[in-house]
């Protein structure tokens, strides 16, 4: 093989051809890398859309889940305290109770169950739940704030996950600082807003004055 490049390099008038050959194969070799790498860029920003499209969505239903269960405990325990008796034998009531267990349901089968930050919103939400049927108003306000605040940490993690495969491999160290810090955050959110021993008072004999206080105090910055 090497003396019959060396004969074709020593021969002028071959000298040309051997050129031609070398230009034709990088130019080939150009065009193949250059429609690999267009369909791999074409590819991933079809599979990003999809994905941030469908994250959106469910962002979106989320959102409307939390606010359509904090609305339906709220319309139940008021409900229950202004008509007693007469209320909680109504169908009125059993078709309340059941929209709430409804979107208690929704929740659970929307939300990851081997994530910390799910596990603590549907903790809370079934707090809520409760405390629509069975205790005061005053406990209703304090487990749906809970509620709503751990639902601000389930949200931002969803929408950085969307940055996180927009942004692709090459962003990777920068996400796992910022995935990092957000965990630091969270704990630290544990300890004071979203202490979830805020809801072990619902139901332990607490006053609604104490559990007001509880609630006023998630206000403090």
């Amino acid at each position: 093989m090497w003396a019959w490049w060396s004969e074709m390099l020593r021969d002028p008038t071959k000298v040309g051809l051997v050129a031609a050959w070398f230009t034709g194969g990088a130019a080939l070799v150009g065009v193949v890398i250059s429609a690999a790498v267009s369909t791999i860029v074409s590819r991933r920003a079809v599979y990003i859309n999809a994905v941030t499209s469908e994250r959106s969505k469910w962002i979106e239903a989320l959102r409307d889940t939390i606010s359509n269960l904090s609305a339906a405990a709220d319309r139940v325990v008021t409900l229950r305290q202004a008509k007693a008796a007469d209320y909680a034998e109504s169908v009125e009531w059993a078709t309340d109770t059941q929209e709430m267990h409804r979107l208690v349901t929704d929740l659970v089968l929307r939300l990851n169950p081997t994530e910390p930050e799910a596990l603590n919103l549907l903790k809370a939400a079934r707090k809520l739940n409760a405390a629509a049927r069975l205790h005061s108003s005053a406990a209703v306000m304090l487990a749906d704030e809970v509620m709503v605040r751990h639902a601000q940490w389930v949200l931002k993690a969803e929408w950085e996950r969307v940055k996180e495969e927009a942004a692709g491999w090459s962003q990777a160290l920068r996400f796992r600082y910022r995935r990092w810090r957000r965990r630091s955050a969270y704990n630290r959110f544990l300890l004071r807003d979203g202490s979830l021993e805020k809801l072990d008072a619902i139901g332990a004999g607490k006053t609604d004055l104490e559990l007001t206080l509880l609630r006023s105090q998630m206000d403090v910055a």
